[in-house]
């Protein structure tokens, strides 16, 4: 996906970087009404009223008429290396009767975990949008407060606004496999011939310009840990939790409350969250209570954050005969700012000429576009490892299978594989300067690290030829 040069060609001045990057994947198309939902498609003069304008305002989503709510998802999706991110998903908006201007706006982030960890690319009629990846969650807040996405005016007779959304969840991010999000898309339109364009791109033009997000005490929601449930439990018992959070160390719960049915099977219970020592452990902010059949359900919010859960959490109802199934196990989500990890042990220094990577894994933190090559050098290595055009945010994965290696060692002359990088790589920025990175573990590399003269190549994962990851800075 590459950045074009269409920037400001819309009235408003707005980037439709803006406006879109908050859109993760396009499921099913939902329709709602009513102030409740915010979504409106009416003339600006009975906009107050929530009802549909004179003169035939409308807009279509693929080809489907739509009220002005957009369903997004819902959008699974698994950890993966950036030269494996989905296939983007594509959708259509089109006016379905008169030009129209156009405004879109999405709600506040809630602060689950997949929405802070998933980070997604926009095209838009085949220019990026959104210049790289970024967090789900903090587009959200910026579109919370709607934009114009039109290009003057969206006419049903010309071409349509073609999105296209690459959705992608880092290797390094937290763990939420099988885990989803959705996103609710609201929708404007006036007819473009009921108001002016002065008028339109006022400081009150925008009809959701007065949209507040709340400012959130937990900046990001991350699974913790899981605790199973025995036959029996009481208050006072203390059950170990299997840690979810890379880096933790380990943590239990104390039980301070139960609830139970007539015999004595637990349906409810209160906790607090601690470490090994007994100390409090860090903030929780969710709870998700199993019981029966139910695979997945709905997480209980811990509000305000507290290491101990605000009275009875209980397990969901079963829907026969409206009493509650038992206790079965409990998942925690905390606030990824109050935990301490310490690196957990299950990651390998790379410090030892003993260890050997496979792969590596680069983000660009630069602020241009750039053109990049990046190649194997030294101890007789050649070989290109990666080529392409990178933005602010993107990753791109370095594979020790692309390495050509001479010798008796290596993978030519009948050498066999070799499958792993080093001893350097260099990193050619639009064909200018190379930038070096020594990659044999003889010198410390870890995740974290930065390289380059602006510091614009960042270390954000690595596996070793035993398949372990790279651990990170003391930083990271």
């Amino acid at each position: 996906m590459t950045p074009g040069d269409g920037a400001g060609r819309r009235p408003s001045g707005l980037s439709r970087r803006r406006l879109l990057a908050g859109i993760g994947g396009v499921g099913a198309v939902g329709m709602a009404s009513g102030i409740g939902t915010g979504a409106y498609l009416a003339d600006r003069e009975t906009f107050a009223n929530n009802v549909f304008g004179a003169g035939e305002v409308g807009l279509t989503v693929d080809g489907t008429p739509t009220n002005g709510v957009v369903t997004v998802g819902p959008l699974a999706v698994d950890r993966t290396t950036f030269a494996d991110r989905p296939e983007p998903e594509t959708f259509e908006v089109e006016a379905s009767a008169n030009p129209v201007r156009v405004w879109l706006a999405t709600d506040c982030p809630d602060g689950d975990s997949l929405g802070n960890a998933l980070e997604v690319e926009v095209v838009v009629d085949g220019e990026s949008v959104t210049g790289g990846y970024r967090p789900l969650a903090e587009v959200e807040r910026d579109l919370a407060t709607g934009v114009r996405i039109d290009a003057g005016c969206l006419d049903p007779d010309g071409d349509p606004i073609v999105v296209e959304v690459a959705p992608y969840l880092p290797v390094d991010s937290p763990d939420v496999g099988g885990q989803a999000t959705d996103l609710t898309v609201r929708l404007y339109a006036e007819q473009c011939r009921h108001v002016s364009e002065e008028q339109a791109n006022a400081p009150g033009g925008n009809p959701f310009a007065a949209v507040v997000c709340e400012e959130t005490d937990c900046p990001e929601c991350v699974p913790f840990g899981k605790a199973d449930f025995g036959a029996s439990t009481a208050v006072g018992d203390v059950l170990p939790l299997e840690m979810l959070l890379d880096g933790a160390g380990p943590h239990q719960i104390e039980i301070t409350g139960v609830e139970t049915k007539d015999d004595g099977e637990v349906v409810g219970v209160a906790f607090r969250l601690r470490d090994a020592d007994g100390d409090s452990g860090p903030d929780m902010c969710t709870v998700v209570v199993k019981g029966g059949p139910d695979r997945d359900p709905d997480p209980v919010a811990v509000d305000p954050v507290d290491p101990e859960t605000d009275g009875i959490v209980f397990a969901p109802v079963n829907p026969k005969n409206g009493t509650r199934y038992g206790v079965s196990n409990v998942t925690i989500g905390v606030c990824i700012d109050t935990v301490e990890t310490g690196g957990g042990g299950d990651c390998v220094v790379c410090d030892d000429e003993a260890v050997s990577l496979a792969s590596l894994d680069i983000g660009y933190r630069g602020s241009d576009e750039q053109s990049i090559a990046v190649v194997s050098t030294k101890g007789g290595t050649s070989g290109t490892l990666f080529a392409g055009r990178v933005a602010d945010g993107d990753a791109f994965t370095l594979d020790g299978s692309d390495v050509t290696r001479k010798g008796k060692n290596g993978n030519t002359n009948g050498g066999g594989p070799a499958d792993r990088l080093g001893p350097e790589i260099e990193i050619a920025v639009d064909g200018g300067a190379t930038i070096p990175i020594h990659v044999s573990c003889s010198e410390p590399l870890a995740v974290g690290m930065r390289f380059g003269p602006a510091d614009e190549f960042e270390i954000v994962g690595g596996t070793t030829t035993d398949d372990e990851p790279l651990c990170g800075t003391e930083a990271n």
